[in-house]
């Protein structure tokens, strides 16, 4: 009995010294400590999360090939050149800062180098219209002995299907043909109703969920002019949310004040030379360490981030030169694309524009720009589907050049 008490005693103190060892231990692994066999010390790493969509992409730290994405990898201190390549797809590169007991964070979204495209439809279309929710685009079905409009759903369904029927919602009188008038489409900010504009006299208020004949109105720029007065009042509300110096910095220095999809970040373009205040919100561990610009200068198109209060310059508008400053009635201003031809992408961690034929999206801190597509567009437009898996255009796919004309009709270019 003596023995096994004195059993019990060394069992309890056993515990008593184990179990706190063995808890600090594991405290300090999950932290990134890691043993040095070299020096035979406890150092400190950091941990490098890899992931790429899609994933099983190799994932290079300083050109050497390290692991396969997704993945985690405790790294000492320092700074990586980090690549993430998978065949088929352009490669993600970015040079990041890995810190002591902090996360750091590669999230690469690749896309194809070679585009897939898949005919949307087939019997012509043209002057697509995304309506303000993104989920739906109109559009004017041609050739046609009627002018008809039609609904596109690009919405992922709860099956994954992302490609589906367009619906006609209203054919206008046969007097309008679309060859001798010049139409517009118009989404109200609700994305419930759609305004076409035939002429400066003559447009048409279509309610696509009611499914009745298009109602005829005199009273086109007005309802425009409640339309833009109505969006306005809500980019209002949400400007006022913004921290009072990055707001009074907005208003003085900035314009077309773009908000992402997921409101937290803006794209905007500096109207004059100004310094963006720092620490205007608490960072946070494991922010970007990409280099950013908080010293304005005009014509500089800007991504603000309002979670890691980071700026980042991603493009630059030509000046305008003395003779355009003199010219007479003439705002240089609206002579430039809205931010350089820039919009968002549904991520809202990218930024798509289309120039030259060409579209390319790019990372919101101005990097990894890659081209998705390179070709005839009847149309300057490409409009991103809310799943971000593919992109909308109007082309002509013929022999022929590929101008506005009757034969031109919706793809989609698959980005995954």
């Amino acid at each position: 009995m003596p023995s096994d008490s004195k059993f019990r005693i060394i069992l309890f103190l056993s515990g008593l010294i184990f179990v706190p060892v063995v808890t600090v231990l594991v405290i300090y692994f999950a932290r990134g400590y890691r043993p040095d066999f070299t020096t035979g010390q406890i150092q400190p790493t950091g941990l490098l999360v890899a992931h790429s969509y899609p994933d099983g992409a190799q994932v290079y730290l300083n050109g050497s090939l390290k692991s396969a994405t997704n993945s985690t990898l405790n790294l000492p201190p320092g700074t990586y050149q980090v690549q993430i390549k998978k065949d088929g797809y352009h490669s993600w590169q970015k040079k990041l800062l890995v810190e002591a007991e902090v996360v750091t964070r590669a999230t690469a979204v690749l896309f194809p180098s070679t585009p897939t495209l898949k005919a949307i439809t087939t019997t012509g279309a043209t002057l697509p219209a995304l309506s303000p929710d993104g989920t739906k685009v109109a559009y004017i079905r041609t050739p046609s002995a009627l002018s008809q409009i039609y609904t596109l759903d690009i919405t992922e369904s709860p099956l994954g299907l992302i490609n589906r029927e367009s619906k006609l919602i209203a054919t206008l009188p046969a007097n309008h043909e679309l060859k001798t008038t010049n139409y517009e489409l118009l989404w109200s900010p609700d994305s419930r109703q759609i305004l076409i504009i035939v002429n400066p006299q003559t447009a048409y208020l279509v309610t696509p969920s009611d499914q009745q004949s298009p109602i005829q109105t005199a009273n086109a720029a007005v309802m425009q002019n409640t339309w833009t007065q109505s969006q306005k009042v809500v980019e209002a509300e949400k400007f006022r949310t913004l921290p009072v110096p990055l707001k009074d910095l907005l208003a003085s220095a900035s314009a077309r004040l773009v908000w992402s999809p997921k409101e937290n970040r803006l794209l905007y373009t500096a109207t004059a030379s100004a310094i963006l205040a720092d620490n205007i919100i608490k960072p946070l561990l494991g922010s970007s360490t990409q280099p950013q610009e908080r010293q304005l200068s005009p014509g500089g198109v800007y991504v603000y981030d309002l979670e890691e209060d980071r700026n980042f310059k991603i493009d630059q508008l030509p000046l305008p030169t003395p003779a355009a400053k003199s010219a007479k009635n003439t705002d240089s201003s609206s002579l430039q694309p809205e931010n350089a031809g820039w919009s968002w992408f549904p991520t809202s961690s990218h930024l798509l524009k289309v120039e030259a034929n060409t579209i390319t999206i790019m990372e919101y801190d101005g990097q990894n720009p890659a081209v998705v597509y390179t070709g005839p567009l009847s149309e300057p437009t490409a409009i991103p589907y809310p799943s971000a898996k593919q992109l909308l255009i109007l082309t002509n796919l013929q022999p022929t050049p590929a101008a506005a004309t009757p034969s031109a009709n919706l793809y989609a270019i698959s980005l995954r």
